[in-house]
């Protein structure tokens, strides 16, 4: 941690919409403030397809077993993610959650969180193949 919050490499999109390392000034930034902290790890943990990552397979969201292809309702499906984003550090509370799903397996979620100290920030993150 540093200064009371943890700390992770930062990340900005580039030109082509991706993410990359943010190398300000010649070095490695991390992120500036908890609240980019958190938004960076709520919008990576969205992203994370269950079973995807070699060092723990068990870690992200089933989406292709649970919700592609399947007829899911809202419910189910803020069920399924909801605890996700529930379980980092700072969330305080999840307000307006909606989901979007196209008939090519691609999901759009939106939703607000609510931060231990107060602040808001509105997500909107679309997750598909």
């Amino acid at each position: 941690t540093c200064g009371g919050f943890m700390m992770d490499l930062f990340l900005r999109h580039n030109e082509s919409g991706t993410l990359d390392l943010d190398m300000s000034n010649g070095d490695i930034a991390i992120c500036p403030t908890q609240s980019d902290y958190i938004a960076q790890t709520i919008a990576t943990r969205l992203k994370i397809i269950e079973g995807e990552w070699f060092l723990d397979t068990s870690l992200g969201i089933p989406y292709f077993t649970q919700v592609f292809g399947h007829k899911r309702n809202e419910r189910f499906i803020r069920q399924l993610i909801m605890p996700e984003i529930q379980s980092i550090p700072g969330v305080r509370e999840i307000n307006n959650f909606t989901t979007e799903e196209s008939p090519n397996r691609r999901i759009t979620i939106s939703f607000e969180t609510v931060m231990n100290d107060g602040i808001a920030l509105s997500f909107k993150e679309s997750i598909g193949v």
